[in-house]
């Protein structure tokens, strides 16, 4: 492939080849690193004749680099301190191709934590086959394992994905209801209006990657998540300014103080409209992305 044709792929598929990387990793950052490395070898070393259908060479290259990382013990999630979480992903302008990509239901947030559960091997199979339509064949080969076993694979997946995804997502108007609820109690320190709104059985995970300080541990039931949140604000640490945003295609929360994003609040509802889950994301290196305020 002629380095012109080269650089014209990377410039119109970089952010599909991104988003694949992505629900792989579970990281932007290292998403958009992987792409970009793949495209930076191929400049150098590629023959023109060793790329004869470039959308599908592509997306085994980034699937089968992305795999590798997620295996690597870099990213093992067993030696990170406390609750590993998707790193968040900010929108940029409504028109771009990224965002009709993270409004696709299969990168939302909730979704993404969701593919954690999964064994790598099985979010493989998952991600190509459900969301990017590759053939077992395909898939086959960049796992290194049978068609059969790739089936398997996606029935365990299946299972799995369908026990903790709820059968329908709130609506947005009922997301944007939270959001104002949250942002009135960080106001007045009064979250008891909160506890209306979360399941008995919710859980809260705190990400803060050992380089902040966040719950090691899961918060289980509304009355502790509660309890939390009033614990500090009363503490002044919810100070400065609570500003929705839209984070992987919904409404999320960013803390500012001074200008400087400190941490991103995101919440999952289940079928009755009620939150059965809140995500608070403190580790800098995962928030570092977020917009300007």
């Amino acid at each position: 492939m002629p380095p012109s044709l080269l650089e014209q792929y990377y410039q119109e598929h970089r952010n599909l080849l991104t988003a694949l990387s992505y629900r792989l990793t579970g990281s932007w950052s290292d998403a958009e690193d992987i792409v970009q490395e793949i495209f930076v070898d191929l400049q150098q070393n590629a023959k023109e004749d060793e790329i004869r259908y470039p959308k599908s060479y592509f997306m085994r290259a980034v699937a089968n680099r992305s795999l590798n990382a997620l295996k690597s013990p870099r990213h093992s999630r067993e030696l990170y301190t406390g609750s590993w979480l998707p790193e968040p992903v900010f929108e940029p302008s409504p028109e771009t191709q990224l965002d009709t990509l993270l409004k696709e239901e299969q990168v939302s947030y909730a979704f993404m934590v969701m593919l954690e559960r999964l064994t790598p091997d099985e979010r493989a199979v998952f991600v190509l086959r459900e969301s990017f339509a590759l053939e077992y064949a395909d898939i086959a080969e960049i796992i290194g394992k049978s068609e059969v076993a790739c089936r398997k694979l996606l029935s365990r997946a299946r299972k799995k994905v369908n026990t903790e995804m709820p059968s329908q997502q709130p609506s947005e108007a009922v997301v944007a209801k939270w959001v104002s609820v949250f942002i009135k109690a960080s106001r007045t320190g009064e979250f008891s209006p909160l506890l209306e709104l979360l399941r008995e059985d919710a859980v809260m995970l705190s990400d803060g990657g050992g380089k902040v300080k966040a719950a090691i541990n899961p918060i289980v039931s509304k009355v502790r998540i509660v309890a939390f949140w009033q614990g500090i604000a009363a503490k002044g640490s919810l100070l400065g300014e609570l500003v929705p945003i839209r984070i992987n295609g919904e409404i999320g929360l960013v803390h500012y103080r001074d200008g400087i994003a400190l941490r991103i609040i995101l919440f999952e509802g289940d079928s009755q409209g009620r939150i059965r889950r809140i995500y608070f994301i403190a580790n800098p290196d995962k928030i570092e992305k977020a917009p300007p305020q």
